[in-house]
């Protein structure tokens, strides 16, 4: 099961990764994916955060099945609701480790 779990987390990280991609095909400085050593960073334009707060990304991940998924959800909720407000607010955060283990740090920026 918990395989599963991690191949289903890494194909939804994969398909967030390519939709936040998408959203930022049109803009110049739309969303950024750095890789980091045993991570990745993303750094969301104030549009990108905008349309995730809209939606409600992280209400979505947080009802995932993986042990990370609600807190993250939960804060990249958070963190947009409060990064939307201001005109030029975004969201940054990371993430480290496996699939299994994962861990990071998440940040709102007006």
């Amino acid at each position: 099961m918990r395989v599963v779990r991690s191949l289903v987390l890494g194909a939804l990280i994969a398909g967030a990764a390519s939709v936040f991609a998408t959203l930022g095909a049109g803009s110049a400085g739309a969303v950024a994916v750095t890789p980091l050593p045993g991570g990745v960073q993303v750094d969301l334009s104030p549009s990108d955060t905008r349309w995730v707060h809209d939606s409600h990304v992280g209400n979505a991940i947080a009802g995932l099945p993986h042990p990370s998924a609600s807190s993250f959800g939960q804060a990249l909720d958070s963190a947009a609701a409060l990064s939307s407000t201001y005109p030029n607010g975004r969201v940054t955060f990371t993430v480290f480790g496996p699939f299994d283990e994962l861990n990071g740090t998440m940040l709102a920026l007006q």
